[in-house]
């Protein structure tokens, strides 16, 4: 676990950090196309960062659009200084968006009441962080992913659940 009072920006990270490919992902906890996004993360990816062979990091995106915005809030809930927590409630947010992300009322009873989360102040900074490194490349929409450095490249609105995750699948094969 990382020192969450320290200065240091880490971002949710899953696998080792030495493995042979990195998968990085922008998203957005209420971004119903980052859900389904996260359904293959969980179904396909995760999988192979738990065999070593890939390092996930996960850039939560700070939006202030209707929902985002929603997300943004239940991102501060987050703790992306362990690994195991994080992904387990970003996984929970993402499973349960249709229940929390119509109103802030519901973002926080969620967060607060329905999974007992503590509001991490340490998201702002990394919040500020992942979205200066988000703007300074470009990006507009979530989710943006990139696989050792390059851009995938794919549109969220257009692709199937399957489909996505064909692709990421693919592409991780293609790298072995």
């Amino acid at each position: 676990m990382k020192n969450r009072y320290s200065a240091d920006i880490e971002y949710l990270t899953v696998g080792l950090d030495h493995a042979k490919v990195e998968v990085e992902a922008f998203v957005n906890l209420g971004c119903p196309y980052c859900q389904t996004f996260f359904e293959v993360v969980d179904e396909v990816l995760k999988p192979y960062a738990d065999d070593g062979y890939i390092k996930l990091v996960l850039k939560h995106v700070d939006r202030t659009k209707s929902k985002l915005l929603r997300g943004t809030v239940a991102n501060n809930y987050v703790d992306h200084d362990d690994p195991i927590e994080g992904y387990n409630t970003m996984k929970e947010l993402f499973m349960t968006q249709d229940s929390w992300s119509d109103s802030f009322k519901d973002t926080i009873n969620k967060c607060e009441n329905d999974l007992g989360l503590p509001e991490l102040k340490a998201q702002y900074d990394r919040g500020e962080e992942v979205l200066k490194d988000f703007n300074e490349r470009g990006l507009r929409i979530v989710p943006t992913v990139f696989i050792n450095g390059e851009q995938v490249d794919y549109k969220p609105k257009e692709l199937s659940k399957d489909e996505v995750a064909e692709l990421f699948k693919n592409k991780i094969e293609h790298l072995k």
